[in-house]
């Protein structure tokens, strides 16, 4: 979900800002950084001293509840359900916050889904045991303990990601169909 049906780092960007009590050329440094960064882990996008903070605010009460869509995203997603495609949110909680990071991505899920979405979602630290056709994920490299998943890791582009190659790429919701339709035998 995070950085690829939320925007994750616009949170992220806003409660840091806060958090530091950040002002405007601050703020926008920040924008900047976050909206550029090199590293999917958030934190190693900054300076060691740094990380404690970023950690806070990643673990604080409301991050992830309060994420908003990304463009294109809740359609997207409802239209391949309305075409016959078996959709499942497939989501890891944040390590710093594993059960409220969870109970707040199911508050996310019915703010914007709806409670008939509750059984689509999977919660699990290790997305290598989903089974499915595709995978949509930011992370460049989705790893666990299933050595050959059974999904097609799909990217959805993100500067951290970009030096990936060989992976389809999904760069907005708008396109979904052009990107998975062979995947998803469409």
């Amino acid at each position: 979900m995070d950085n690829t049906v939320v925007d994750w780092d616009g949170m992220f960007i806003k409660r840091y800002g806060r958090a530091i009590g950040a002002n405007e050329a601050r703020q926008q440094e920040i924008e900047s950084k976050i909206r550029n960064r090199k590293h999917f882990e958030i934190e190693h996008n900054f300076d060691e001293h740094e990380r404690a903070q970023v950690m806070e605010v990643i673990a604080s009460p409301g991050f992830f509840a309060e994420l908003e869509p990304l463009p294109g995203a809740i359609e997207a997603l409802k239209e391949m359900v309305e075409r016959g495609v078996d959709v499942r949110l497939v989501t890891a909680p944040h390590p710093v916050c594993p059960g409220p990071c969870a109970n707040e991505k199911y508050d996310f899920l019915l703010r914007h889904f709806g409670s008939d979405w509750i059984d689509r979602m999977i919660i699990t630290r290790d997305k290598t045991h989903v089974v499915g056709a595709a995978l949509i994920d930011d992370k460049p490299a989705v790893t666990g303990s299933a050595a050959s998943p059974s999904w097609n890791h799909v990217l959805f582009d993100q500067p951290y990601n970009r030096q990936v190659e060989g992976k389809s790429r999904l760069t907005e919701w708008v396109n979904w169909e052009n990107i998975l339709a062979d995947a998803l035998k469409l």
